[in-house]
Order: C-alpha cells, then sequence, then structure tokens
C-alpha cells in the first residue's frame, strides 16, 4: 500500500474508456483506484486536514451528486472533487461554486475544459497546500534542532536540505533583508543574488503593496496577533501579474540568532479563479436586481434608478445613466446613479456624455471609449473623463434609449457582456411600461363613452354611483350605468352588465347606451325601451346583456317609480327607518330572445328612502366562492342606515367596502353600484 502522504485519484462510477484516458494522462502523479458511488465515503474517512491527499472524480451518472460531494467532505488540506455535469444534474450542482473554492469542487464541462486537465490544476493545487504547511514545521523543528548552521550564504548549508528542495517557495530574512532562499523561490520569484541578497524583500513587489507587506513580516514576531498567511501581487519580469500567498513566522538557529522563515506560494490561477467566481456571481446578483427592478411596481423612474444604482454598486462603476427618447425620438437623461450616497444631478451627464449617448443611438452599436482616467477619480465620471461605455437599448427592432457606464477600470469581457445583457432587461422593461401606460389610456379612451360624462342632479334627490374595473385597469369591463333626464321630465336611471370583457364588450355596451338613450327620447316607457334594445342585440348577434331600467316620475308626491329588470339580480329597496328588501321584478336577458316580455313594477319612493342597483360583482365576486344574495345585500343597507340622514354615497361606500372585505384578492369581476335617495317633498 502507498504511504498516506501519497496522492490517490478515486474514480467513482467512472467509464472504462474515461478511466484510461486519465491514467494515460495522469501516470506517475499519483496512483489510481475505482469505486462505486456508494463505497467512495470508505475511501475519505478519517480526520479532516489528515487524510491521504484524494482527488475524487464524479462520473456524470452519479446519482444526487452533489449529495454525494458533501459525503465526501471536501478539504483544502487533503480531498477535491471534480464532478461530471450532466444535463439532468446541472440544477442540483448550481450551489457547489457557492458553498467550495473551484480548486476544491469543480464542476466539468468537457466542452469547456478537458477532464484530465481539471484533475490535473485539483491535484496541483492539493498537493501545493499538503506541502506548504508541511515546510512550515518542517523549518522549524529543523532550525530549533541545529541541523544548519545559519550564515550568510546561499543554499543547502543555510536552509537545509529538506527546504533546499521543497517543492514551495522559501526564504530566509534577517529583519526585512533577503539571505537565502531556496530553487523554487528562485523559480517564482526571479531571483538572482546580484539583484536580492541582502536587500528588502518589499523591492521585489510594487509600492503600492509594499507598506502591507512590510506590516505582514513585522507581525511575525507576534504570533498571537499575527496573520498566517496574506495574499500579495507582483509583476513578472514578463509583465505578467502574479499572486503570492505569503506566510511568515520567526525561527532561531542554533546560536539563537532570530531569522523571519517566508513560504512563498504561486497562487494567481487560484486568485483569478477566485475572483472570476466572485465576478460572475456579483453579475448574476446584478441580473437578478435589475429583473427584479423591472417587474416590481412602482413608477419608471424610480425603477430605473434602481437599475442603474444597482449597477454602479456591483460593477464598482463611477457613474451608471440611463437616457431614453420621447415619441420625436429625442433622447434626453433620465436617470443615474454614481459611487457617492444618492442621486447625482443630470447636468454633468448632459454636459459630457450627451454627444457620446447620441453617438451610441445614432450607430444602434455598443461604444467603447477608454479615455486617460483623472487624477481624482471621484471626478472622472462628471468631467467625462475615465473609460465609457455605452449601450443602445433596443426592442422590436426600435431604439428607446442608451445605457452607459464611466469608471477607471478597464471593462473585462464578461462586464460587457454583463452589460449587453442589462440593456436588453431594461430595454424590455421600458418598453412594456410604455406598452402599459399605452393600453391604461386605450382602456380609459374607450371607458369614458361607457359611463355618463356627470350625474345628474334632480331636486329633492341624492343620487351617487361608482364603477370599479376589476384588476389593475388594464381591460376593459362589461358594466355600465347611466343617469339622465328624459325630455318629458322624467329621470331614467339604467345599470347593466354586458356579457364578457375588453374591447367586444365596450362596442357591445356603448350600442346598448345609446339605443335606450334614443329610445328614451322618444318615450321613457320600459315596454317600448327595453325591446328596442333586445332588437339592436339580436340585429347585431352580440351576446347577452343584464340591466335594471328605473323610470323616475318626479312630477308626484311622493315620486313614482317604474322598474323593469332584465335578467339582472334584484334591486334592493329601503323604506323610512333603514328596513331594506330585494324587489320582486324579473324577466329575460335581453339579446336571447325575439320577444322578451319584461313585468314592470310600480312603487312610490319617499323622502329619506332609497333604490339600489348594483351588478352581479356584488353576489358573485370570487366566483362560486362565498356566494351572496340579494337578501344578504339588503342586510348590509339596512346596517347601514342607522340614522335619518344616511346619504346615496354612503350607500355605495358601504357597498364597495363589503365587497372588498368580503372577497379581498379574490375578487374576480367588475362592481358597479348606483343608488338614489328621496331628500325632500315633491310637489307637481
Amino acid at each position: 500500500m502507498e504511504p498516506a502522504h501519497s496522492p490517490l485519484i478515486l474514480l467513482v462510477d467512472v467509464d472504462g474508456p474515461t478511466a484510461r484516458a486519465l491514467r494515460d494522462e495522469l501516470a506517475g502523479t499519483a496512483e489510481f483506484a475505482e469505486t462505486t458511488a456508494g463505497d467512495a465515503p470508505v475511501f475519505t474517512s478519517g480526520t479532516l486536514g489528515e487524510r491521504r491527499p484524494t482527488v475524487a472524480v464524479l462520473a456524470p451518472g452519479v446519482p444526487a451528486p452533489a449529495g454525494l460531494v458533501h459525503s465526501l467532505r471536501p478539504h483544502p488540506a487533503d480531498l477535491a472533487v471534480a464532478v461530471v455535469a450532466a444535463p439532468a444534474s446541472e440544477t442540483e450542482l448550481a450551489a457547489l461554486p457557492l458553498l467550495f473554492s473551484p480548486d476544491v469542487v469543480a464542476q466539468v464541462r468537457e466542452r469547456t475544459r478537458p477532464l484530465p486537465a481539471t484533475v490535473a490544476h485539483l491535484l496541483h493545487a492539493l498537493t501545493g497546500r499538503r506541502a506548504h504547511a508541511a515546510a512550515q514545521a518542517a523549518a522549524q523543528q529543523q532550525l530549533s534542532a541545529g541541523s544548519a548552521t545559519i550564515g550568510r550564504q546561499l543554499g543547502e548549508r543555510l536552509l537545509g536540505q529538506f527546504l533546499t528542495q521543497a517543492p514551495i517557495g522559501a526564504l530566509m530574512l534577517d529583519g526585512l533583508e533577503v539571505i537565502a532562499w531556496n530553487r523554487r523561490a528562485a523559480e517564482t520569484l526571479e531571483l538572482t543574488e546580484a539583484a536580492i541578497l541582502h536587500r528588502p524583500l518589499t523591492d521585489l513587489f510594487p509600492a503600492e503593496e509594499r507598506p502591507a507587506l512590510r506590516r505582514h513580516l513585522t507581525a511575525a514576531a507576534h504570533p498571537h496577533t499575527a496573520q498566517a498567511d496574506a495574499v500579495f501581487e507582483r509583476t513578472r519580469s514578463d509583465g505578467t501579474s502574479q499572486a503570492l500567498r505569503v506566510a511568515a513566522q520567526q525561527v532561531l538557529d542554533a546560536d539563537g540568532r532570530t531569522r523571519t522563515l517566508v513560504l512563498a506560494d504561486d497562487v494567481t490561477d487560484r486568485l483569478h479563479a477566485q475572483r472570476k467566481l466572485a465576478e460572475r456571481t456579483s453579475q448574476a446578483l446584478l441580473t437578478a436586481e435589475v429583473a427584479a427592478a423591472m417587474t416590481e411596481p412602482g413608477s419608471l423612474p424610480e425603477r430605473l434608478h434602481r437599475c442603474v444604482r444597482a449597477a454602479v454598486d456591483r460593477l464598482g462603476a463611477d457613474r451608471v445613466c440611463i437616457w431614453t427618447t420621447d415619441e420625436y425620438g429625442r433622447l434626453s437623461h433620465t436617470t443615474c446613479a454614481d459611487s457617492g450616497d444618492g442621486q447625482t444631478a443630470p447636468n454633468p451627464c448632459q454636459d459630457t456624455q450627451n454627444h457620446l449617448a447620441e453617438r451610441v443611438l445614432t450607430t444602434l452599436r455598443p461604444h467603447l471609449d477608454a479615455a486617460p482616467p483623472t487624477a481624482d477619480p471621484h471626478t472622472a465620471s462628471a468631467s467625462g473623463h475615465g473609460s465609457f461605455a455605452g449601450y443602445p437599448l433596443i426592442t422590436g427592432g426600435q431604439p428607446i434609449g442608451v445605457l452607459t457606464l464611466t469608471t477607471r477600470l478597464a471593462l473585462p469581457g464578461s462586464t460587457r457582456t454583463t452589460l449587453e445583457n442589462l440593456a436588453d432587461q431594461i430595454a424590455v422593461g421600458i418598453q412594456q411600461d410604455r406598452l402599459l401606460y399605452r393600453l391604461h389610456a386605450t382602456t380609459r379612451a374607450l371607458e369614458r363613452p361607457l359611463l355618463p360624462p356627470s350625474l345628474i342632479n334632480p331636486p329633492g334627490f341624492d343620487l351617487a354611483a361608482r364603477y370599479i374595473p376589476f384588476g389593475e385597469g388594464l381591460h376593459i369591463g362589461g358594466d355600465f350605468y347611466d343617469a339622465f333626464t328624459a325630455p318629458d321630465g322624467r329621470h331614467v336611471l339604467v345599470l347593466g352588465d354586458v356579457c364578457g370583457k375588453g374591447p367586444a364588450a365596450a362596442a357591445i355596451t356603448g350600442l346598448v347606451r345609446h339605443t335606450l338613450w334614443t329610445a328614451a327620447q322618444h318615450t321613457t316607457d320600459p315596454a317600448y325601451v327595453l325591446p328596442l334594445i333586445n332588437r339592436a342585440l339580436r340585429r347585431e348577434n352580440t351576446p347577452f346583456c343584464t340591466l335594471v331600467y328605473a323610470v323616475l316620475d318626479p312630477s308626484h308626491a311622493p315620486a313614482r317609480l317604474r322598474i323593469a329588470s332584465a335578467g339582472h339580480p334584484a334591486p334592493l329597496l329601503r323604506r323610512t327607518g333603514g328596513h331594506t328588501a330585494p324587489l320582486a321584478p324579473h324577466g329575460p336577458l335581453l339579446g336571447v330572445l325575439d320577444t322578451p316580455h319584461h313585468p314592470v313594477s310600480e312603487l312610490q319612493l319617499h323622502p329619506g328612502e332609497s333604490l339600489v342597483l348594483y351588478t352581479d360583482g356584488f353576489t358573485e365576486g370570487a366566483g362560486a366562492h362565498a356566494q351572496q344574495e340579494p337578501e344578504d345585500l339588503a342586510a348590509l343597507i339596512t346596517a347601514t342606515s342607522t340614522s335619518g340622514d344616511t346619504t346615496s354615497d354612503d350607500l355605495v361606500t358601504a357597498m364597495l367596502t363589503h365587497a372588498y372585505d368580503r372577497w379581498g384578492t379574490q375578487l374576480r369581476d367588475d362592481l358597479a353600484v348606483l343608488a338614489l335617495t328621496a331628500t325632500a317633498p315633491t310637489s307637481n
């Protein structure tokens, strides 16, 4: 059996061809073992951090791969996992990058990175971390035992044979000055004796990194407060960036002299992977925030400002702006946010970026302008300097605005892709808002002629009416009411409900209202008016209509009412003292029979008495759920009439309040109600 520290590549349910490819590619770097998903945890038992260094490879057919990853207990010191993703497991594996770093658990997609390369990367990172820990422990033990004579010289005599051959960079410092290093440190840091001997280690790093590195090295003298390791960045001789994880600790040589042992590990790939993960996570959160902002309630400028605020915070930009076009195609600044607090006044944007935004709108192509940044980063975006990016907002092939961003930082390709996606999201949101506005305007325009421009005010009577369409006012309902004075001095009150919704129902409602008004100009007799409406509906082959038709004759004392109902919920009559009851008259629907007959009821309306007409939204507002009878509404009117001065508006408000209290969000119908109350005796 291999020693406990020898690396192992554990193949879990991996097929033969894949296993052979891995063995051929990674021969000599580790031992191999094959197992099943059920037996895999046996190979990874033991104390975390002290187990045999292992890279587990999970095949795409492994059941519940995320659960298996957790059962293997990945740990940076001894166990990494490569999961071969399958289409069926993509969703399940989505959370792994948030729980484990990419050099501990990696998802493998063959189209982006071959499996052997991923396993080799995980194995290299794992053995590097193990070597780092071992080198730290061995150095202190070796130097404390006096097995190496410390002198101001290079190589094995100072560091000892183990550290000289260690797979991790090791340097010895006298204070901050470099006095020795091993072969790996020379390769990693590109060291030569003439360039670095007896010079501060900080000279190998850029000026902005040196103060922090100096504090890190000197803190080794205080182990209780010292940071175990930290990452510092430098530039290689070829101009590429390099990230080094630096660990420092004090050691004593055989003569009792204090030295500082520095272990330096190249973690450039790991740091880049972590940054890429953080960048993608931030971009994903930004995309989600913009999507939420564009779909939440509120005014469009408020929602757009939430978008630019999120973009500034997530991308670290100096300023992000949104410009929109008006109906004539003219571009204007809508909102912006900068890296300071709150919203910035648009004047700087108008002065410095308007021509750039106009250029983007004209060309309909993204525009990138990497001008030199200003000395003061807080004024970069305001002065028009720094990197500028502009993306057209296009939907349905039509330009509706521009998204602009200014920053002192270079924009990586992934950020530019994210900005393009944000521009698409924002464009769709703006277009949807404009379409909703137009739909609201169209709905209001179509509804306007369906209701009377104003209620009549008959002397001696109090009249109130209300119409509440279902939903957010985006559809046209079928409920309607009207009240007007006929040429013979009588007052006509009508409330109805057309079958259907939308423009078709609006057309039928218009037909009914205008036919009724025209007929009443000749005579208000229900026996003439209702058959005429029925013939008009039959001629147009329209859906049916229900309504209550009432004629108020104020020339008598008390006033007289003639009421006919065509398939409509029973009207309510509130008598003196508050007692209320449904009325009996009921006839067939309009638009169904060729010659319908509608009985007419006659009654007197004394001062203090009321007539209430309503649509079926008050009885069947939630469909089959918790329906009400006219007697239930009559009881409500009776309970509302607690005093002799109850007004028609009081009755209308009580009806609407009761409907919303009863059904709340389950309400699925329009509500229309009209109340007439006699307030004083009338004379001939």
